[in-house]
């Protein structure tokens, strides 16, 4: 199976009398079937490609992908916020009877913690 070109067929860029059979998967030029390197990546026109391919999507690979990860710590961090404030305002509630704690006083102001809405 030959290479189509804009209304031709493609030659090798090595061997001019041979027709392409596959184009480079880095380059995008045309090989014969005796030039082309085959590996896992795909087809290349040399063993320089195929190791510049191989690189790119081993370097891809470990870098990690933005975005996802900021939010999620977000969330987490907004999370943990919340809990602390619950906490706090139930030791305020329940164990601080009659005394009146430093943050105390902040925490009677929200009505679902402290108490009621002054």
């Amino acid at each position: 199976m030959a290479v189509k070109g804009v209304g031709r067929t493609e030659t090798c860029i090595e061997h001019h009398d041979r027709p392409a059979v596959a184009r480079c998967a880095c380059c995008h030029r045309p090989v014969c079937s005796s030039c082309v390197v085959s590996t896992a990546d795909g087809k290349f026109c040399s063993h320089t490609c195929a190791k510049k391919t191989s690189d790119y999507r081993t370097r891809a690979k470990s870098i990690k992908a933005p975005g996802g990860a900021g939010i999620a710590k977000l969330v987490k961090t907004v999370v943990w916020i919340v809990i602390l404030i619950v906490i706090l305002g139930v030791v305020n509630k329940y164990m601080m009877k009659g005394k009146m704690p430093v943050i105390g006083g902040y925490l009677n102001r929200l009505p679902v913690i402290g108490g009621p809405v002054r």
